[in-house]
This record gives structure tokens, sequence and C-alpha cells, in this order.
């Protein structure tokens, strides 16, 4: 897995103190885009149609992605967001599931922050 495009701001959650986000964007080995931030140890990850709509394998990315998290990157949680209009959201969530995912009960509030009723949010402790 590279790295690709890794900017770094300073930002501040609410009721925290500042934190720094990285955003960063990761081709895995089948050449599959990742996208997403790392906000105060916690890994979020946005699937959005442009994910769900190449036909990738999902697997070897995603336990790449995860292991970067907890080795390098001293995550404790991973949040997945997955966009609700996805025709395959549905399997999305099983598959999610499958791997130690859980639907997350309030995720309008994402580590501090607020996530739009457009994402469904999944959340796993690493």
């Amino acid at each position: 897995m590279k790295v690709a495009y890794p900017r770094r701001v300073k930002g501040q959650s609410r009721g925290q103190p500042p934190a720094d986000t990285v955003f960063f964007k990761l081709i895995d080995i089948e050449e599959n885009i990742w996208m997403g931030a790392v906000v105060d140890r916690t890994l979020l990850i946005y699937f959005d149609k442009s994910m769900a709509d190449s036909n990738m394998e999902l697997k070897a990315g995603l336990v790449a992605l995860l292991d970067l998290a907890t080795e390098c990157l001293d995550c404790e949680r991973a949040v997945i967001c997955i966009d609700k209009q996805l025709m395959n959201l549905p399997v999305l969530i099983r598959n999610f599931y499958w791997v130690g995912f859980v639907l997350l009960k309030s995720p309008s509030n994402v580590n501090g922050g607020s996530l739009s009723d457009a994402w469904v949010a999944m959340d796993m402790d690493l």
C-alpha cells in the first residue's frame, strides 16, 4: 500500500483541545483508492459511489489499511462511513459486520464532529 497526497491541518473537535488531522488517499495493491482521515486516534474511511462502482476486492486493501492504522498511525478505533444511496448498501453492511464493524447508534456524532444523514457509520475498536 502506498500513501498519496497526505496533508496535515490543525483542527479542533467540539469541546476538545486542538488535534492533528491527517487526510489520506491510499492506493492498495489492487489499485483501489481508499480516502479518509485520521482524527484523534480514529481512522475515518469514506466509502462512496466511486468505490462501490468499481468491482474492487475489498479484503486485501481493508486489512492493509487497518494494519497501517494500528501499527503506524497508533489508531484505537476505525469508523467507516458508507454512502446511503449505494445500491448494494445491505451487502456492504453485512460484509463490514463480518470483518468486525458494528453500526453506530448515533452516526450524526462521529468523533466529536458531525456526519451528514447521507452516510451510514460503522465502528470498530482496533
